[in-house]
């Protein structure tokens, strides 16, 4: 990827209202060493690296998942097999780039917020915390999707559709433990 725009997209990833703040020097190397050629895909997988942030009760990975391609958003159907693969991640709870990458293009709103950047690319990434920070010192997996579309002027919609796709899971069992999804409204019943 060419470093001007590899550089842009950082730039935006650390004015992101709400999200911790990214190690530059680890993004924009994963972005340089990217190939994204031409292509009618909508999306490049980004390799996984992520960056650890520690706090007292609380653990954030965050990671680049894909580069989309900002002209590539327009005109997508959604095939049943995909439309049954969606449904079952969701029911199970599944967080998937993939799935994500597909709600997205099915959002006219944002979808129009891509064309309207004058950039080429956008980015995917996901922030995930492990919080076991309350009283009962209950493990809490929260994975929210962070989209970033340079120089876009509708943020609230981009933030309202992360906090839509961000899942809450609560740690569950006594002697095999394993996450079990939840309400939004129930983590903050017990912070």
């Amino acid at each position: 990827m060419d470093k001007e725009i590899a550089e842009i997209l950082i730039d935006e990833l650390g004015r992101h209202s709400e999200m911790i703040v990214p190690d530059r020097e680890l993004f924009l190397e994963i972005l340089l060493k990217t190939n994204v050629p031409e292509s009618s895909k909508f999306y490049e997988i980004l390799h996984d690296k992520q960056q650890l942030l520690e706090e007292t009760n609380r653990y954030h990975y965050f990671s680049l998942r894909r580069i989309l391609r900002n002209r590539n958003a327009r005109d997508y159907q959604l095939s049943k097999w995909k439309q049954t693969y969606e449904a079952v991640a969701s029911a199970l709870g599944i967080y998937s780039s993939d799935v994500l990458s597909r709600k997205l293009r099915s959002d006219k709103d944002l979808v129009g917020i891509m064309e309207e950047s004058k950039h080429p690319f956008s980015l995917l990434a996901k922030l995930q915390t492990y919080d076991f920070d309350n009283p009962d010192e209950t493990l809490f997996i929260i994975t929210r999707p962070v989209l970033i579309i340079p120089d876009a002027r509708d943020t609230k919609k981009i933030l309202d559709w992360e906090k839509t796709n961000t899942t809450y899971e609560k740690e569950v069992g006594i002697l095999f433990r394993h996450p079990k999804r939840i309400k939004v409204v129930e983590y903050y019943a017990l912070q």
